[in-house]
């Protein structure tokens, strides 16, 4: 996965390289891949230091719950970015072009592809990791072909300096504009440490063991190709009217060089199925930082809501909704590049920071300064996006206040406020969010007159949410699950694992009785996606099923005398905790229900019965019941 975004990303740098800064593309390229390697190592630190999650919104929490919601809404400007640009950009490999009604073809099939991944994704899919995995090997085997290639032609590669007036502030000024403009190839870096929560522990292993390799391949073969770029005559880079050519798809364009034509085109699929799959994956985050925020009380609640698959209906909606529109308004790949900088940047930033500066758990020295003084160079590169960017800097912004007002509206719901002020809030906060797409659509971004308004509404919302947060409640205690002693000592133990009350729960507390058994009854409630905390037991006194199946269970555990004890998890794979609960509890038994889904939802969602019955232990016996 972590392929699939940082490895996509040279699918268009390269050329974006190339039409920013021509044949001093080199040095920029070299430049970048240096600061990858940087900020590679210190998410190693991060990963490390935040085992259940290290992305932004899990970090900066330690600081100020506002600047984790700041770090999560850039987040999903980033992903946001990610999913329109990647998905755009597939179709350019594969070729699509043409008009239908004055609407460019590949546009079309960009919003339709984002419309099928999301249909997908309702699924909670389990197979795309291992689709994505297949692709980015493909991948890694035609970079290589194409890398080995272009090896005899480097010594044609024209390498012109980023700065040729080595005494002229302009031209420096210039080198460094340049420089920022392709540090989006360090997209994909910050996905990975929001997935610390689902590796296989310990996580300190399973990232180095993620992190190093991708980096190593990706900076080797940035460079190399960046040079065999550099390589080819200007007559296949620029056409006669002086325009960059490949910006889009300069992948295809070495392939053609260096290889073949026939190579180039059968390699196109792929790099386009790698694009579909980064889309793939940023769809799944941003549905992934929506959930974590509602779940927190910080965006609405209905975000939160799942599905029986495990997903956050509401959340997939708007993470297919929100790239398609933006695709609307920039239907361009350098346009989309222009915005795809902000979200990155900011949320590396603000985590680079917040961790080194943190005192909840000890760094060593050099990996506390590292990790400022990374984060200091990338607030150099953020402060040069937002100025140099006006319509990246209008779009962050509004996702800015419009999440923070989101923010508003929910805390303002669940403050002891009285009715009338509750309402006034949440007018302030509607209205900031109206008035910021008012901004956005009828003021130029290129003015400073909606950069200023846009940021005193931020200020606002952050401010007037201090006061309504400290008339929240404290967090209630978790509701003690209702566990039975029963009326003997239970000589063995029978567990069941359920997804909905049916009448196996009163057969399986009868068996239990007439052998002297105790019960337990599990319910792990599916996430299909990956979030901070994920696999833990929690509190299921607001989940509906967990709740129904429990009461049921202590009914008939109740009438009968039987001991009884319920288990209740949120997210991690339900395999493994209907393994690991059956092994704590010592079970002789284990009664599970045919599942209720068919046809195209169990083909999506995969299988959980077969899984138990190939890892059972030997001494333990499984019951399937429908």
């Amino acid at each position: 996965m972590l392929f699939g975004d940082l490895g996509t990303s040279r699918l268009y740098v390269l050329g974006l390289a190339f039409y920013f800064t021509r044949h001093a593309s080199l040095f920029h390229i070299i430049f970048v891949n240096i600061l990858l390697l940087l900020v590679g190592s210190c998410y190693l630190i991060i990963c490390r230091k935040y085992p259940d999650g290290g992305g932004v919104y899990s970090s900066a929490r330690a600081a100020s719950r506002v600047l984790a919601v700041v770090g999560g809404l850039t987040l999903c400007a980033d992903y946001t970015v990610t999913a329109a640009l990647s998905c755009l950009d597939a179709f350019r490999y594969l070729g699509v072009g043409g008009e239908i009604l004055g609407v460019r073809v590949e546009l079309l099939c960009t919003l339709a592809a984002i419309g099928v991944i999301g249909f997908v994704n309702w699924f909670g899919p389990r197979g795309m990791g291992r689709a994505a995995l297949i692709v980015a090997m493909a991948t890694i085997v035609l970079t290589l072909v194409i890398a080995v290639c272009a090896i005899p032609s480097l010594h044609h590669t024209r390498i012109e300096l980023p700065v040729r007036e080595r005494y002229s502030v302009a031209a420096w000024g210039d080198a460094w504009i340049g420089f920022t403009e392709i540090v989006l190839a360090l997209s994909g870096i910050e996905a990975i440490a929001n997935m610390t929560g689902i590796m296989v522990s310990p996580v300190r292993v399973t990232s180095r063991r993620s992190i190093v390799p991708v980096l190593i391949e990706v900076v080797a073969l940035n460079i190399l190709l960046g040079a065999a770029m550099n390589a080819l005559p200007d007559a296949k880079l620029i056409d006669p009217e002086g325009h960059a050519l490949g910006t889009d798809n300069m992948m295809n364009i070495l392939a053609t060089a260096y290889v073949g034509a026939t190579f180039s085109f059968l390699s196109s699929f792929v790099f386009g199925a790698l694009l579909l799959s980064a889309v793939n994956t940023a769809i799944t985050d941003l549905m992934a930082i929506q959930y974590m925020m509602a779940r927190d009380g910080e965006a609405p609640a209905i975000l939160a809501h799942l599905n029986s698959h495990g997903v956050p209906g509401y959340g997939l909606f708007l993470a297919m909704l929100v790239p398609a529109a933006l695709l609307l308004v920039f239907p361009d790949i350098t346009q989309l590049a222009g915005l795809y900088a902000v979200g990155v940047v900011s949320a590396i930033t603000i985590n680079l920071l917040t961790t080194g500066s943190t005192r909840q758990f000890d760094l060593r020295v050099w990996e506390r300064w590292m990790l400022c003084g990374v984060g200091v160079l990338m607030a150099c590169i953020l402060a040069t996006l937002l100025w140099n960017k006006p319509h990246a800097r209008m779009f962050s912004l509004s996702i800015l206040v419009v999440g923070l007002g989101a923010r508003l509206f929910t805390l303002a719901g669940r403050s002891t406020l009285d009715k009338p002020r509750v309402q006034a809030i949440r007018l302030l906060a509607a209205a900031c969010c109206i008035g910021q797409a008012a901004l956005a659509f009828w003021l130029p971004a290129e003015g400073q007159t909606a950069s200023v308004l846009s940021v005193a509404a931020a200020g606002l919302l952050v401010w007037v949410g201090r006061f309504v947060s400290d008339a929240i409640p404290r967090d209630k205690e978790a509701v003690t699950l209702e566990n039975l002693d029963g009326d003997y000592h239970p000589d063995g133990c029978h567990m069941m694992s359920l997804s909905h009350a049916s009448p196996l729960i009163a057969g399986v507390i009868e068996d239990a009785r007439s052998s002297g058994a105790g019960v337990v009854v599990l319910f792990v409630r599916e996430l299909a996606i990956p979030v901070m905390s994920a696999g833990a037991m929690q509190d299921a006194s607001d989940d509906t099923d967990a709740r129904a199946i429990f009461a049921e269970a202590v009914t008939h555990a109740r009438r009968q005398g039987v001991p009884l004890k319920l288990v209740y998890f949120v997210g991690g794979s339900v395999v493994d905790r209907i393994l690991e609960t059956a092994t704590d509890v010592s079970a002789s038994r284990i009664y599970l229900q045919l599942p209720r889904r068919h046809g195209i939802a169990r083909f999506f969602s995969g299988d959980v019965i077969g899984p138990v019955a190939e890892r059972l232990p030997a001494q333990m016996e499984l019951v399937i019941r429908g």
